[in-house]
């Protein structure tokens, strides 16, 4: 396992990291995102579509609960955003037959994520982001389990090279 934190200080650099986070996710890979309201879930996912070149404007998917968004171009992933947020649990995310879309191809990104942990593979990356001191600054943390430690290496190394030219 492999967990690290990076800081962002705006929307624009939280939307940032999402695109370079893409990078690292392949098909199938579940996102457990948590976060308070506010925090920049849906922000940070818009980065990953952005990457992805998915269609459709990415927004919080509260009141449908999921937004399946395909890709733009052939060869390339679709992302399955969730928000669930108001479903009662794990029994709950299976019963709406959830659990299946997430052993699809795919990417699926999952806020409120703890909700429903129980229903997922035992291999997903989670993302816990929290509000920093300063109104925009967020503290992302990144848990990257057991057989995907490189791909979190990979990830660090992109937010070096980053740090490394802005000074």
């Amino acid at each position: 396992m492999l967990v690290f934190s990076v800081m962002t200080h705006s929307p624009d650099e939280t939307r940032e990291l999402g695109k370079l986070f893409a990078s690292v996710l392949r098909a199938r890979d579940v996102v457990l995102m948590t976060g308070s309201l506010g925090a920049g879930k849906t922000c940070f996912v818009g980065g990953v579509a952005e990457a992805l070149r998915v269609k459709g404007h990415v927004s919080s998917p509260t009141f449908t609960l999921l937004h399946v968004h395909e890709p733009a171009e052939e060869n390339r992933l679709p992302l399955n955003h969730f928000d669930v947020y108001r479903l009662d649990g794990a029994d709950d995310f299976i019963d709406h037959g959830f659990d299946e879309i997430s052993y699809q191809d795919g990417i699926t990104l999952i806020e409120w994520g703890d909700r429903v942990r129980e229903a997922l593979p035992d291999d997903v990356i989670e993302l816990a982001i929290t509000f920093g001191d300063d109104d925009d600054e967020r503290v992302l943390r990144f848990l990257f389990p057991k057989g995907r430690e490189n791909d979190g290496e990979k990830f660090r190394r992109l937010l070096d090279g980053i740090e490394r030219r802005k000074r």
